[in-house]
This record gives structure tokens, C-alpha cells and sequence, in this order.
């Protein structure tokens, strides 16, 4: 069976493995680097070139507590209603999964899985809001500097320059006195 990809697709998809010959360790994105040493390479099962570190290969049952769906809707940010024609299917596995990323398939037209490997679906993430808006307001009114103010405030006036300048002489003066 062989499996088109858009150009550039920004889909997540989500295939099924059966039981059977075909091994594949599990891997998540927390997992360390390395495969199982009896287990089938990913790109071997998905039958292209793909990027074995954004695949991921779970048992289903390692994310029942909050299920596939909202696994999915969390991780990776696909939004409920993507999956809802799929609700049945997704809600139905069991057994180990294969939850591939769109990193992992850049560049590629096509997929060639193993009969073993069953497509569930593939789903888009959801689009970052990019709709401008209007900044809340400040906490303090912006402070406008005048020419003649440094960055740490006021510049220092003469007199007071002439004042730190005769305190630290006579200070010099009182420490060579006492040496």
C-alpha cells in the first residue's frame, strides 16, 4: 500500500500496528536515542526515509489514562474537532501505535508501510492565531526623558560635585595624617 503525502504536510498521522512479525520498539520523545536490538527500524516499517527521532511507538494503553484523543490534542495540538470522524477508530485501538510528526516526513512524497501497519487518520494541527490586537494597557505611564536627565536620573549640580570633592580630600587627608 502505498501512502501520498502533501508537499510540505503539515499532518500528524497515526497508524495502528497488528500483531504479527513486525516488531518496533517503543519510543517517545522522552525516550533515550537508540533502537531495541530485536526491533524492526521505523523506516524499514513505514517504508521510506523518515526521521526516526519524531516518531513516536507507544501501547495505547500507556496513555489510557486520558486516552488517545486528548493524548494527541495535547501533544500535539490537533484540535478535538480534526479527529471527531475518527472518534470510533481512535477510541477503539488497542495494542501499540505509531504516531508520526511532520518533521519526520519532510521532504518526502510518499510512505510505503508494512501490511502490518494500519493508517487510522491524519491530522492537522491547529494554526497559530496570527490576528493582531491591541496591547493591554500599561501598568505606569511611559516616562518621557528630557535632554538634559542621564539614565540613572538627575545629573549631579556643581555645588554638590564640590562638596564630594573636598569630603574625600580632607578624608585623605585625616588617613595620611594617622598612617
Amino acid at each position: 500500500m502505498t501512502f501520498s503525502l502533501e508537499p510540505r504536510d503539515p499532518r500528524v498521522h497515526v497508524f495502528s500496528l497488528s500483531d504479527g512479525s513486525l516488531k518496533l520498539a517503543h519510543r517517545t520523545y522522552l525516550s533515550p536515542p537508540g533502537e531495541a536490538p530485536d526491533a524492526t527500524p521505523v523506516q524499514d516499517a513505514l517504508g521510506a526515509p523518515v526521521d526516526a527521532a519524531h516518531v513516536e511507538v507507544f501501547a495505547v494503553r500507556d496513555v489510557a489514562p486520558m486516552g488517545l484523543r486528548s493524548y494527541l490534542a495535547q501533544a500535539h495540538d490537533i484540535p478535538p474537532a480534526a479527529m471527531e470522524a475518527d472518534t470510533a477508530r481512535l477510541d477503539a485501538l488497542s495494542g501499540d501505535v505509531l504516531v508520526v510528526a511532520p518533521r519526520a516526513v519532510e521532504g518526502l512524497s510518499e510512505l510505503r508501510p508494512r501490511s502490518e501497519l494500519t493508517h487510522i487518520g491524519s491530522y492537522a494541527p491547529a494554526e497559530a492565531d496570527m490576528t493582531p490586537r491591541d496591547l493591554p494597557p500599561a501598568a505606569k505611564p511611559p516616562r518621557e526623558e528630557r535632554a538634559d536627565e542621564t539614565v540613572a536620573g538627575k545629573p549631579l549640580d556643581r555645588t554638590r560635585i564640590l562638596w564630594i570633592v573636598v569630603a574625600a580630600l580632607v578624608i585623605a587627608g585625616l588617613l595620611f595624617a594617622f598612617l
